[in-house]
């Protein structure tokens, strides 16, 4: 029976090692996405997403990667930017490097509460990342089209404030195309027909580890109904439908293994769809 010792001793270092290597790969997915209340104006604008960096460390290639796909005209980052114990440098670098790519605009998530969120916020601020905590911007696209972006502090530790994220400002206007930055995907429940074209998200990894016909390990309500990928809430303006898109995550919680959850960091490229086919 040694050999089926071996064979099945093979096969452990074989899925740890293919764990590894989905825990740490760069993937750059480009995916057009159309709206039909995108402004002609933004057709085309380039967003990079990403979420959920924890301890780990953006490379040099994924600037290249972007570069080589085009370019983008605008970073968002949807919380987890670390994790507490993560070395200031390594989080100030994430973000030095991602600032080379475009303006760039985040939220917080639970994890970036682990340490006083004072010396994250100073940093970020101090290396252009903008946070949105609770607040909104209007992003100017190449062809003088503006959208609204919209940042919630994280709901996972109660700091969300969502109506006042969406609250009306100066230079304000009714009808902006409105882009919602939450690490919880849940805030899709709480959107209540407020003005909100599509959400991004985060903090679920995808399940991080999943397991073929069983699906994730962990398995809170949340996992189960936001895993990953896109998701519709069928109230929103005039009866249109917020979308939501989560993100698996660059980085990873707790243990540095993936299984059928891998890293991505998403190129959307926002399209106008026709009035009659949206």
């Amino acid at each position: 029976m040694w050999w089926l010792a071996g064979a099945i001793a093979g096969m452990a270092i074989a899925v740890a090692a293919w764990m590894v290597t989905e825990a740490h790969r760069v993937r750059l997915i480009r995916e057009e996405v159309a709206f039909a209340r995108l402004p002609a104006s933004l057709d085309g604008l380039r967003v990079l997403f990403l979420s959920d960096i924890h301890r780990r460390s953006i490379p040099a290639r994924l600037l290249r990667r972007v570069e080589q796909a085009g370019g983008v005209d605008l970073v968002c980052i949807g919380g987890d930017l670390r994790e507490g114990g993560v070395p200031w440098q390594r989080t100030k670098d994430n973000a030095r490097l991602l600032t080379q790519l475009g303006p760039v605009y985040a939220v917080y998530g639970n994890h970036d509460y682990d340490d006083p969120i004072g010396p994250l916020d100073a940093l970020l601020r101090e290396e252009g990342v903008q946070p949105l905590v609770n607040g909104f911007v209007l992003v100017k696209g190449a062809d003088g089209g503006r959208l609204k972006l919209c940042g919630v502090d994280d709901p996972i530790t109660g700091r969300a404030r969502l109506a006042e994220a969406l609250r009306s400002g100066e230079g304000d206007e009714p009808g902006l195309f409105t882009l919602l930055l939450s690490h919880d995907p849940n805030i899709l429940d709480r959107l209540d027909g407020a003005p909100v074209d599509l959400v991004l998200s985060g903090h679920t990894h995808g399940g991080q580890i999943a397991l073929p016909w069983y699906g994730p390990l962990l398995r809170s309500t949340e996992i189960l109904t936001y895993l990953r990928g896109w998701h519709v809430q069928r109230r929103g303006v005039a009866g249109a439908a917020a979308r939501l898109y989560v993100s698996t995550g660059f980085g990873t919680s707790k243990l540095p293994l993936r299984l059928l959850a891998p890293a991505e960091v998403r190129l959307f490229i926002f399209r106008r769809a026709s009035r009659q086919g949206a």
